[in-house]
């Protein structure tokens, strides 16, 4: 099975509760792109076209045509045209767009090169997975910031190694890099140090940290408080992804549900076919918070896994904080369900692929709630 071949084969687009009016001190904007993530068209419109402090709901990565909501204050522009993307003025309103009005995404997703196997075990997961939903894990979208064998970021950061961090961020690479990022992480590492030389290899994103460095060699801490805010804050939440992916891993394991394993990017997945009455009844309530020093649990069961889970890397939950003093960053301890039911779930009968002969299509459209993975779904479905 083949998926995203193209864009057009991974459409995404976001449903916000916010309410659109003539006026109102916002300006809200229809974004359609591909080819390139949010965070890079945002620093995009905000380089090239000066839109100031634009706030976004949800993250969307460069291979989807995807559809989102962003916000600034005050009037901007109706319209913006660039290459593979579009910006469209949609209405005021009184309030930003935030992770806090997104109520979900809605997926409508070609899944390509199907042998007849393939065909049939998705048919037949489907009523499966519309009555059992699904572990609601982080896919490997979540761990852009990983560097395969190497750790986390984050990790860096809470033993106070900002140099490993940046290091590490900068000049290691990482699976999911293009054979271009990759040359140039190598040539960063070869030339760690001669701060100059970096800075011309460096992404936008960390040109002022490396500036920093070329006037203080040594002051890695504040070259690490001069990343945009929002790469700290992915670095955080890659970290708490990781951990809460294992926990709910061990929940299942424990429950003695019957499972099987999917490897990924920074550990293994285990999926279940079906749910005895009692399991999915506690699993349908059960939340799970992200580790954090101010997590609080509902669950016995789950603290302790937490704790053990958290001690195979070494740490305590009271021990997930940063010295970098930087308002707002922090490991926020928010809630998660541990099962995911996609809503509206509808698959198309086979047809021939016109990209890959003497294979199928199947067209798969369904509804998720912000924060779940259309990927962990199809995963799911052809396991």
């Amino acid at each position: 099975m083949k998926v995203k071949c193209r864009p057009e084969d991974f459409r995404v687009e976001e449903k916000l509760k916010l309410r659109l009016t003539k006026r109102g001190p916002y300006s809200v904007y229809r974004l359609e792109k591909k080819h390139w993530n949010t965070l890079d068209v945002i620093r995009d419109l905000e380089r090239r076209h000066h839109l100031p402090r634009i706030s976004r709901a949800g993250l969307k990565d460069r291979h989807s045509l995807s559809i989102q909501y962003l916000s600034i204050r005050g009037k901007g522009p109706s319209n913006i045209t660039e290459t593979n993307y579009k910006l469209r003025l949609a209405g005021m309103a009184y309030e930003p767009v935030t992770r806090d009005q997104l109520l979900g995404n809605r997926f409508n997703i070609v899944l390509r090169a199907l042998p007849d196997k393939e065909v049939d075990a998705v048919r037949a997961a489907l009523p499966l997975v519309t009555r059992f939903g699904v572990p609601n894990y982080y896919d490997d979208q979540r761990f852009g910031s990983a560097r395969h064998g190497q750790g986390f970021v984050a990790r860096k950061l809470i033993d106070r190694h900002y140099n490993g961090a940046l290091k590490l961020f900068l000049a290691t690479p990482c699976a999911a890099d293009d054979s271009r990022t990759r040359r140039t992480r190598k040539l960063l590492r070869e030339n760690w140090r001669d701060w100059r030389s970096c800075l011309r290899l460096a992404p936008t994103e960390a040109k002022d940290a490396l500036k920093h460095l070329a006037f203080r060699p040594s002051d890695f801490k504040g070259a690490v408080q001069l990343l945009p805010r929002p790469l700290l804050e992915l670095f955080i939440n890659a970290y708490q992804a990781y951990f809460w992916n294992q926990i709910m891993a061990e929940v299942l394991t424990r429950l003695k549900v019957r499972t099987r394993q999917l490897g990924y990017s920074v550990g293994t997945f285990l999926f279940y076919e079906e749910l005895a009455p009692k399991q999915h009844r506690y699993l349908k309530k059960l939340i799970i918070p992200a580790p954090g020093p101010g997590a609080r649990f509902t669950s016995d069961r789950v603290a302790s896994i937490t704790d053990s889970v958290l001690a195979r890397e070494g740490l305590e939950l009271t021990g997930l904080k940063l010295q970098l003093r930087m308002h707002g960053l922090f490991f926020k301890p928010y809630e998660r369900k541990a099962l995911v039911s996609p809503s509206g779930l509808n698959l198309s009968s086979p047809e021939p692929d016109d990209l890959y002969p003497g294979r199928k299509k199947l067209r798969l459209s369904f509804f998720l709630p912000s924060g779940s993975y259309a990927t962990i779904i199809i995963k799911r479905l052809v396991l």
